[in-house]
């Protein structure tokens, strides 16, 4: 169910009920949920979001696999089929995935554009535009732009990956000649 929201606010506190119209017209209940979620919270979670979403990338460019199992659930799943890859489920699994396939890898993402809608104060979804340069060890070099569906969960203390689903619009393999113009 989806409710909109009016609120003509003067004085303190305007401006974070304002940010949360800003960010979202939309404040969804989850099927059960008896209110939807306070605007307020609902803007906390997208910002903490946020935050997940770029340790998740960081952790994987630097190989910080401790980070990474820091912002996904224990039983995470994340389904890379749009990009050659494989359904994995856990982080243990998804992790040991990522050293295998990318771990010889100099990588960059960046995700960028987020859609994150509030569900519940446990859960969200969010679709983030991505661009990724993967430098294999040879000086092979694949660039992308996709997507990243992801659903979130709070889970008492932060906000974590639920899980997560790579789209492909395009993937590139680049000469380095190509990359940089030359």
């Amino acid at each position: 169910m989806t409710y909109t929201r009016r609120t003509f606010m003067i004085g303190t506190g305007a401006a974070a009920f304002g940010l949360a119209a800003a960010v979202s017209g939309r404040v969804s209940a989850a099927p059960g949920d008896e209110a939807p979620p306070d605007p307020t919270a609902a803007v906390a979670a997208v910002c903490a979001i946020k935050q997940v979403k770029a340790r998740y990338f960081r952790a994987v460019d630097t190989k910080d696999w401790e980070l990474l199992e820091q912002q996904v659930t224990p039983d995470v799943v994340i389904d890379t089929t749009g990009s050659a890859g494989i359904v994995t489920t856990g982080a243990a699994a998804f992790i040991a995935y990522l050293k295998l396939t990318v771990g010889a890898a100099r990588t960059v993402h960046q995700g960028h554009m987020p859609e994150i809608e509030v569900q519940s104060p446990n859960t969200a979804t969010g679709v983030w535009a991505l661009q990724d340069l993967l430098i294999f060890p040879g000086n092979i070099r694949v660039i992308g732009f996709g997507h990243y569906h992801e659903t979130y969960a709070f889970d008492g203390d932060r906000w974590r990956i639920k899980s997560s689903k790579l789209t492909r619009v395009y993937l590139d393999p680049l000469a380095e000649e190509k990359l940089f113009g030359m």
